[in-house]
């Protein structure tokens, strides 16, 4: 990918929208462009963070295991939003892993060029933490969520969430992919899915559901 196209994605998230031209070019040099499969792990949940992703295209999950083994889903993450950044910035171990739903694009950025970002652009420091904010926020409310609805009010949810990254809120992913960011089995997620139809909130084909 040339610079100028590399240039072009960096305004799509907001930490770089400030910058001047000059500035992009200098942030395209440092950064490498990669196409990642789909169930690509991009980090490790206590893994020691030495790279940070922008997502400009696809869909990941953010999720962590508990001491017992239970895996809990934390958030997804699409189009514009980073990966990584707060364990940089901290210092400390990752504290959740990340997995591409979808073919996912990203750009990759190392930590220590990131943080020098950070040094010399006080606009992208300020625009990070009203991104980091948000995610915490939206976080707050996902496991609010989790802990107070049932799988039918959760599953619903989450379409309404994966709609926001998928034009005409036509979500294209299997039954299995789904019941992965919900939380429950296939069969479960599934049984919910054909009564949300009856309900006439979804239309249901093959690796689509189009919430109405």
């Amino acid at each position: 990918m040339i610079d100028q196209e590399k240039i072009k994605k960096l305004k799509s998230f907001s930490i770089f929208k400030d910058l001047s031209e000059n500035e992009l070019l200098s942030v395209s040099k440092i950064i490498h462009h990669k196409i990642l499969l789909p169930k690509t792990i991009l980090t490790i949940q206590d893994s020691t963070p030495d790279e940070i992703y922008l997502v400009f295209k696809g869909l990941t999950r953010a999720f962590r295991y508990t001491d017992e083994g239970k895996e809990i889903n934390l958030s997804i993450i699409g189009e514009g939003e980073i990966i990584g950044e707060m364990g940089a910035i901290e210092n400390l171990p990752r504290s959740a892993s990340v997995e591409t739903i979808q073919e996912t694009e990203v750009f990759i950025l190392a930590k220590a060029d990131f943080i020098n970002l950070l040094k010399s652009h006080s606009a992208i420091s300020i625009h990070l933490l009203k991104s980091l904010s948000k995610r915490l926020r939206s976080l707050t409310e996902k496991m609010e969520g989790v802990m107070a609805k049932n799988i039918e009010d959760r599953t619903l949810q989450t379409l309404q969430i994966l709609s926001r990254f998928f034009p005409k809120k036509e979500i294209l992913l299997s039954h299995e992919e789904l019941a992965t960011i919900v939380g429950a089995t296939r069969a479960r997620v599934t049984e919910v899915l054909d009564s949300l139809k009856s309900e006439g909130k979804i239309e249901l084909h093959h690796r689509k559901i189009q919430l109405l």
